[in-house]
């Protein structure tokens, strides 16, 4: 009786210790997702970016350091103007990065003048602001924008046939502001953008369709050339 009572919650504790073995650790697995993640033109440009962040956020530390007047030494200098270069050199990175992307992603018509055709914002019915936006795209395009004052971009917003029409044409005209307030926002000038507030979009009356509550952003570059200015 004595060895039977020993035994059965011994028996217990194995069982329990191994369900609490850790699971087999997968490095190759997910070295590969990460690496997919930053994989190609796209995925380069946003870990350029990442990267240039990082280094302005270590040389602006110390930068805030010196204006208070604290103690510093010549190793956080140094430290500062490499990170400041840094910074710089995979700001370049992932602007040459993006220009290749759009250059690939877009051959067909990089030479025309459209450059970009993305929707950027979903709305629900009767609704401004969006439930769900397309944030990169959006951030992407803006900065595009931003450094290249010669580019222009319409933003074009339509809605469902739910409500009157002279109300859907407001209501489009809202929507389209509030996508060229996010690309103002990243660097987009105002005088570029040309909206378009379509109002209703064709189809039965009264009838809600998520196809039609979106606003588009189409990007015109014309004399657009390959990352010239980015060799």
């Amino acid at each position: 009786m004595n060895k039977q009572f020993i035994y059965l919650p011994f028996a217990v504790l194995v069982s329990v210790l191994a369900a609490c073995t850790p699971p087999e650790k997968d490095i190759p697995g997910l070295t590969s997702e990460v690496d997919a993640a930053t994989a190609g033109h796209y995925g380069q440009s946003i870990h350029h970016e990442q990267m240039a962040e990082e280094k302005l956020e270590e040389s602006n530390k110390v930068l805030e350091h010196w204006k208070k007047g604290y103690y510093w030494n010549i190793d956080e200098r140094q430290k500062a103007m490499d990170a400041a270069k840094e910074a710089a050199q995979h700001k370049l990175a992932s602007e040459k990065e993006l220009c290749q992307w759009i250059v690939d992603v877009h051959g067909k018509s990089h030479h025309h003048d459209e450059l970009v055709h993305t929707e950027a914002a979903y709305f629900k019915t009767g609704s401004a602001t969006p439930y769900k936006t397309n944030d990169h795209e959006i951030s992407v395009l803006g900065k595009y924008l931003g450094t290249h004052p010669d580019a222009t971009a319409d933003v074009t917003a339509y809605t469902d046939t739910v409500g009157s029409a002279e109300s859907n044409q407001q209501l489009s005209d809202r929507r389209a502001a509030t996508v060229s307030e996010m690309l103002n926002e990243y660097g987009a000038k105002m005088e570029q953008l040309h909206v378009k507030a379509m109002g209703e979009a064709q189809g039965p009356d009264n009838t809600p369709d998520q196809h039609h509550r979106v606003v588009t952003i189409s990007v015109a570059h014309p004399g657009f050339t390959d990352c010239s200015n980015l060799k």
